[in-house]
């Protein structure tokens, strides 16, 4: 009997791996990765409320940092409209954005003009 069918011989010599293997191995380092959204001081909270609402009010230009599982982005715009207090539509340079104030985890004010268009 040849070497290559005694014990783990055949599976030595093919070295192959299936596409669902491949996938799963992929799947599964990105599991590794994902983030979990941080639990916000009241502090946080209210200077996010109160940056959301003077921009809104004065048309200011607003930095937000919003979570995400696979990273957190910064948009900065003016706020045009307040959703309810659960969402809010942020005027960026090519477009809008709403956004979840339960996906947000800081803003700012910036100094900078930004020129608003309304519907």
């Amino acid at each position: 009997m040849s070497k290559t069918l005694q014990g783990n011989g055949l599976w030595e010599r093919s070295r192959m791996m299936l596409t669902q293997h491949k996938d799963e191995i992929l799947q599964t380092n990105k599991e590794i990765i994902k983030l979990k959204m941080p639990v916000l001081h009241e502090d946080e909270i209210t200077i996010i409320n109160q940056n959301v609402a003077r921009s809104y009010a004065h048309k200011e230009a607003l930095e937000v940092l919003i979570f995400g599982e696979w990273g957190n982005r910064k948009e900065t715009g003016a706020v045009t409209s307040i959703h309810h207090q659960k969402k809010f539509k942020l005027e960026l340079d090519l477009g809008y954005e709403w956004i979840d104030f339960s996906e947000v985890l800081s803003t700012k004010i910036v100094d900078s003009e930004i020129e608003v268009f309304t519907d």
